[in-house]
């Protein structure tokens, strides 16, 4: 999939030429339903790490994607798509804070509650 595809680019140092990226992106914002928890972390990780800025329509699909699934989530899962994020100077939307689980939340933000301690 496209995920995966972008992932690879990554990986290799490639950036590919505008008209590329952008096709790559609408690709995404069709398909994002069939995107599982880690290819929304992978892609927007790998994006970020390409410097590519996502236009407005592939953040909000894959914000809805993770909102969607964010039970299936996995902790390095969340913390890299929260990575992402800060690296692309996205605020995540308050739905997608709000679907994320307690536990996760507070892994990914590295945050402590008393009661967290023992469910960390």
């Amino acid at each position: 999939n496209v995920a995966n595809f972008v992932w690879a680019l990554a990986k290799m140092g490639v950036k590919p030429e505008a008209s590329l990226l952008a096709a790559m992106q609408r690709r995404a914002v069709a398909t994002a339903g069939e995107f599982i928890p880690m290819n929304v972390a992978f892609f927007l990780s790998s994006l970020a790490e390409m410097d590519v800025t996502p236009d407005a329509d592939l953040l909000a699909a894959m914000q809805e994607r993770a909102r969607v699934s964010a039970p299936d989530f996995k902790a390095w899962q969340l913390e890299m798509l929260w990575d992402a994020l800060e690296k692309l100077n996205v605020t995540p939307d308050a739905g997608l804070v709000a679907a994320l689980p307690a536990r996760a939340t507070a892994s990914v933000f590295r945050t402590s509650a008393p009661h967290d301690e023992a469910v960390l």
